[in-house]
């Protein structure tokens, strides 16, 4: 399947959603089956508005990051409808000061895809919440991201824990954020580890090819013992 990744410009949903859905973000018309916009790339009733209308005659599934007053979503819209949604549980100190409120339920969504679990920006950080959302089997696990990294540091961390993502939960891992922040970046990794993609610090919409498909696993999961993890609970 075909992916595309967007590092779009911040704020500006209303200019970039026609040029990514139709193509034109990174020069391409060729079929896509998913299109991943970051977290909070939607920012009213407005920018939502719009993505519905023009999704009414694609074929592929949109994920976006949604600000719906308080709280961050993530939203799977396909057919010009939202299919599914999550809100981002994990807040960091900054976000609470800021009055952001968190979500209550660690779940995957629901897509034509099959299921998707999509931790929001530093939700990839807590091994917890990406590890509840892979027992549900999920086909990819999408990390939109809000800003930029803000130092090198930061850059080599976030595809460090995103690449560990992938072969803990032997699931693959797809990233971006906007155009913002000192190093925008792109990312995705195979349910093995494999770097299959990396951009940094360029606008637009970047293509990959990936198989959703089961891949031949490792055992991490019949290897498991929960009845000896209650202290994770604590």
């Amino acid at each position: 399947m075909r992916i595309c990744l967007t590092v779009p410009e911040r704020f500006a949903a209303q200019k970039e959603l026609p040029a990514v859905l139709k193509g034109e973000a990174g020069g391409t018309r060729e079929p896509v089956g998913l299109y991943v916009l970051p977290e909070g790339f939607l920012r009213s009733p407005e920018d939502l508005e719009l993505a519905l209308e023009l999704t009414k005659e694609l074929s592929a599934t949109v994920v976006a990051g949604y600000r719906d007053g308080d709280y961050e979503r993530a939203l799977v819209i396909e057919s010009g409808g939202i299919t599914s949604q999550y809100t981002k549980c994990i807040l960091t100190g900054g976000e609470r000061a800021k009055g952001k409120r968190a979500g209550g339920e660690i779940h995957c969504l629901k897509s034509r895809l099959g299921k998707l679990a999509v931790p929001i920006c530093y939700e990839l950080h807590f091994p917890e919440v990406c590890r509840i959302m892979a027992l549900e089997s999920p086909v990819l696990m999408i990390n939109p991201i809000g800003t930029g990294m803000y130092h090198r540091l930061q850059y080599n961390q976030w595809r460090a824990l995103a690449r560990a993502r992938a072969i803990e939960n032997e699931a693959p891992v797809v990233g971006c954020c906007h155009f913002c922040g000192e190093i925008p970046l792109a990312f995705a990794f195979s349910s093995a580890g494999e770097s299959l993609l990396e951009v940094e610090n360029r606008h637009g919409g970047f293509y990959l090819e990936m198989d959703l498909r089961p891949q031949k696993a490792i055992g991490y999961f019949p290897d498991r013992r929960p009845e000896l993890f209650e202290k994770l609970a604590k």
